[in-house]
C-alpha cells in the first residue's frame, strides 16, 4: 500500500476544532445524536442590573403655591418593571426651575413595552409664581403657566401667550389644569369654548370637560358624559347649540 501523505499539524488541529465546533452545534440543538440532551443555558445577568433613565414627560398641573404634580409615562404594567419614580436636581432661579424626572428600570425586561401613566409631586423653595419650567434639560418643551394651567412655550423659549384661545399651548394647560391622565380628544373650540373628552382616572371611561374662556384661560364649568347638547346647556345655557349638537358620546 502506498504511504498516505502527511498532513501538517496545524491542518489536524483545525480540523479538530472545526469537528468541536460542529459537535457543539449538535448538542446545543439537540438533535442528530440519538439521548444528546440540549446544554443547559449560561446564566445571564441581563436585566438583573437597575438602571436610571430620564422618564417621559406629558404635562404638569397646579399643585399649590410651591408645588407642581408632573404627569409622566412610564415602562410597563408589571410593578418589577420600575421603581424609584422620582425628581431630583432641581435648581430655582429668579425666571426658571429646572429638574430631572427619572425612573430606575431593568434594560432587558421585556415585558415592560406598555406605558403607564404616573404622576409625581414637585416642591419648591419659593413660590412658582410665573416662571418657567424646564424638565429633564428639554429648554425646546419647557413649561409655562397659562391661566390655570401650564403649555409648552414655543420653540424659540418665548413664552407669551398664543394670542388664538384655541392653540395647543392653551388646551394643553386646560388639560393640565384638570389633571387629566393623557392628553385627551378637542371635540369643539372657538375663542370663547371649548369641549375636550379627557380620561380624569385609568379606572374610569373618559369624561366630556367643558370649559369657558375668562381673563384666567379656560375654566372648566362642567363634566357630562353624554352625547349632544343636553347636559352641557343645562350647566350653561349660553353655549353655542351648533357647537355640541353633533357631539357624539364621551370617547
Amino acid at each position: 500500500m502506498t504511504e498516505g501523505r502527511k498532513r501538517p499539524v496545524l491542518w489536524i488541529a483545525g480540523a479538530l476544532v472545526a469537528a468541536g465546533a460542529v459537535l457543539t452545534v449538535v448538542l446545543t440543538s439537540g438533535g442528530g445524536v440519538p439521548g444528546a440532551k440540549a446544554a443547559a443555558p449560561a446564566p445571564t445577568t441581563m436585566g438583573a442590573e437597575w438602571r436610571s433613565f430620564r422618564a417621559e414627560v406629558t404635562g404638569i398641573r397646579p399643585g399649590g403655591e410651591t408645588g407642581l404634580f408632573v404627569q409622566v409615562a412610564l415602562p410597563g404594567k408589571d410593578p418589577g418593571c420600575v421603581r424609584e419614580p422620582r425628581i431630583e436636581q432641581i435648581v430655582e432661579s429668579k425666571t426658571d426651575i429646572r429638574a430631572d424626572v427619572v425612573y430606575s428600570t431593568r434594560p432587558a425586561a421585556g415585558g415592560c413595552q406598555d406605558k403607564v401613566p404616573a404622576e409625581l409631586r414637585l416642591t419648591t423653595t419659593a413660590p412658582i409664581a410665573d416662571r418657567t419650567v424646564i424638565l429633564n434639560a428639554d429648554g425646546g418643551n419647557a413649561w409655562h403657566k397659562l391661566g390655570a394651567g401650564w403649555g409648552h412655550c414655543a420653540p424659540q423659549g418665548t413664552c407669551a401667550p398664543p394670542a388664538d384661545h384655541c392653540d395647543p399651548a392653551w388646551i394643553g394647560a386646560a388639560v393640565s389644569a384638570t389633571g387629566a391622565e393623557s392628553a385627551g380628544t378637542t371635540r369643539a373650540c372657538d375663542p370663547n369654548w371649548l369641549v375636550l373628552d379627557l380620561l380624569l382616572h385609568q379606572t374610569e371611561p373618559p369624561s366630556r370637560s367643558v370649559f369657558r374662556w375668562s381673563d384666567a384661560g379656560w375654566t372648566a364649568f362642567a363634566q357630562v358624559k353624554t352625547a349632544g347638547c343636553a347636559d352641557i346647556r343645562a350647566a350653561e345655557p349660553k353655549f353655542p347649540a351648533a357647537l355640541c349638537k353633533t357631539l357624539p358620546a364621551p370617547a
